[in-house]
């Protein structure tokens, strides 16, 4: 048996299927719909990554979110079956609103089906698929090479909040409505690559890591899908072959999604999600010629827990919220309605406990590392990361190792409306996250020691 030559870098990558069958429960919007069919297959992606017998993995889920709880279960399992530890795994989701309900402990449940059988089952059962997914990667480590770039994409992604002629700031307007001003933030269209091939003389595709900032909301429906990041990996398939796995994780993008007001077409259902995809295929494909070389070295992780304050409301509020809660079945309820009063009626339920959360960074060299995040984080505060950071290349995943939903700016809080009403964590929550990620930054950069 070859023994490892001292420093030398090893990927292994794997994907589990992990659709659930018909019937169950759908997440991402406020009300009950069962699944009915299959679109595309979603998936468990793995990668490993080892490095002077320092290891870290990468996970990536097509599902709306990942819970504490199912990212402890399944690090456990990890822990046990292929000995990489817990904050050296990464588990994050690409936010699909075509996967399965995952029981979030929260009124939530009740509405979107979240306590049935089905939903009890699918999420019972994901910890071990997860770990099957990293073992297998595991099994498959073998000599590598990891390189690095940042493409560009300005034309798929727009905020959707909008500042609006009376003053307002408003969320997800009708199209060519002239009571638009200008967006209410920025984008972040940095479309962020790591590419690993074999070490071979004539170097095979192992894997690309895919970090764009959107929400993958367009496909709609009953049928399951992973959305547009589905028909991305199968475009990037086709160019570099069947055998590379395409892992996707979303950026900070709690404000971000696919809408272009400024075009009447519709921009919903399968073919749209083809549209994207396609495109941001295009822009990975554009930077590929870019690629460089990380002289890697042991992966160093680091986390930290954040405990994030909650919100304070009125008795009033409070009040309002149970009553809309009471009626929730009645069409005259809008989701922001919704949104507003289950959020009120989590935070009292916590009885005044922060909210608990991990802020994870792993890093593979002196140019590259990937930032945890634990919801659905505003734009802004992803590029802010991005600007303090010491690495050339800082990718950010969010709904990273558990999410607490909508995480916006401080700035945010005035303008209200439904991300804002939906943040079950007070002003100044995501500077805190922000501040966070900064600290590990720096200490992975400045490290003397690889990490083992």
């Amino acid at each position: 048996m070859l023994l490892s030559a001292a420093g030398e870098f090893k990927a292994g990558t794997a994907a589990v299927v992990i659709t659930p069958k018909d019937g169950t429960p759908m997440a991402g919007y406020y009300s009950m719909r069962a699944a009915d069919g299959v679109l595309d297959d979603l998936h468990a992606k793995a990668i490993v990554v080892e490095q002077d017998g320092a290891k870290a993995a990468f996970v990536a889920l097509d599902l709306i979110t990942v819970t504490r709880p199912i990212v402890v279960a399944a690090r456990k399992l990890i822990a046990e079956q292929t000995g990489i530890a817990p904050e050296r795994v990464m588990i994050s989701a690409t936010h699909s609103h075509t996967g399965p309900v995952l029981a979030r402990e929260g009124m939530l449940d009740d509405l979107m089906g979240g306590k049935t059988p089905a939903a009890q089952e699918f999420g019972g059962g994901l910890p071990a698929l997860i770990a099957h997914c990293v073992a297998e990667a595991n099994a498959k480590l073998a000599p590598a090479r990891a390189l690095a770039t940042l493409g560009r994409e300005e034309q798929l992604s727009f905020n959707r909040r909008f500042f609006m002629q009376d003053g307002s700031v408003s969320w997800n307007p009708a199209k060519l409505d002239k009571r638009i001003v200008r967006p209410a933030g920025p984008i972040d269209p940095d479309v962020g690559v790591l590419y690993f091939e074999s070490a071979e003389k004539k170097p095979a595709p192992l894997a690309m890591y895919v970090n764009f900032a959107m929400h993958p909301d367009t496909t709609g429906g009953t049928k399951i899908s992973a959305d547009y990041p589905y028909y991305l990996s199968k475009r990037l398939a086709e160019y570099k072959g069947d055998t590379m796995l395409t892992l996707f994780a979303n950026g900070c993008c709690g404000n971000i999604n696919h809408r272009n007001v400024a075009w009447a077409d519709p921009q919903h259902g399968p073919r749209e999600s083809e549209r994207i995809g396609t495109v941001l295929a295009g822009a990975v494909l554009s930077s590929v010629p870019n690629l460089e070389a990380l002289t890697t070295y042991a992966p160093r992780a680091a986390s930290t827990p954040v405990k994030l304050p909650l919100p304070k409301f009125t008795e009033a509020q409070i009040e309002e919220a149970k009553t809309i809660a009471r009626k929730m079945s009645d069409p005259k309820i809008g989701t922001v309605e919704k949104a507003k009063a289950f959020c009120i009626l989590d935070v009292v339920a916590r009885e005044g406990a922060p909210l608990e959360v991990e802020v994870q960074v792993i890093a593979l060299s002196d140019e590259m590392a990937v930032v945890s995040l634990p919801g659905e984080i505003f734009v802004e505060l992803g590029l802010a990361i991005k600007k303090a950071s010491p690495f050339k290349h800082t990718f950010i995943a969010e709904l990273a190792n558990g999410s607490i939903g909508y995480i916006p700016n401080a700035p945010a809080y005035a303008q209200g409306n439904y991300e804002v009403f939906s943040a079950r964590c007070a002003e100044g929550a995501g500077e805190m996250l922000v501040e966070a990620a900064g600290k590990l930054l720096k200490e992975l950069r400045g490290a003397k020691e690889k990490q083992k």
